[in-house]
């Protein structure tokens, strides 16, 4: 099959992510991942509908793929981040944020996120400085 055929069943994944529908999403997502497990579009929707549904580990796993795929993946790093965040280990969602910062230092996901790890962490005033630089 050629690669036009993976994008078609990502994007048909994608279109039922937008009609609230992320577990008919991922059905098409795993898909084209069957085609080519390295699919990298396949793999961020899929980690991406996956934390929308509250699986930050299973997530965290697609989207560790798909940043091996390309380190420069500043979302991938930002949702891995924000996925550990939510499972509370805000040292390890910190370090990921800063990886995407260091891709693009004004990127306002992974500025309000680290903002809010920290607030998490009690490091209140730090938490402003990431917070204001997103307002």
């Amino acid at each position: 099959m050629s690669p036009t055929t993976q994008y078609a069943l990502t994007n048909k994944g994608l279109s039922l992510d937008d009609q609230g529908n992320r577990t008919g999403a991922i059905l098409y997502y795993d898909k084209a991942l069957a085609i080519d497990p390295k699919f990298e579009f396949a793999l961020y929707d899929k980690g991406d509908d996956l934390y929308n549904l509250g699986n930050y580990t299973q997530a965290i796993q697609y989207l560790y793929q798909a940043w091996a795929i390309d380190p420069n993946d500043k979302y991938s790093l930002n949702d891995i981040g924000r996925a550990l965040i939510r499972l509370e280990n805000y040292t390890g969602g910190i370090m990921y944020l800063d990886k995407a910062l260091a891709i693009d230092p004004k990127y306002e996901d992974a500025l309000g996120n680290k903002g809010w790890a920290l607030n998490s962490l009690g490091n209140y005033k730090e938490a402003m400085t990431y917070l204001d630089k997103v307002l």
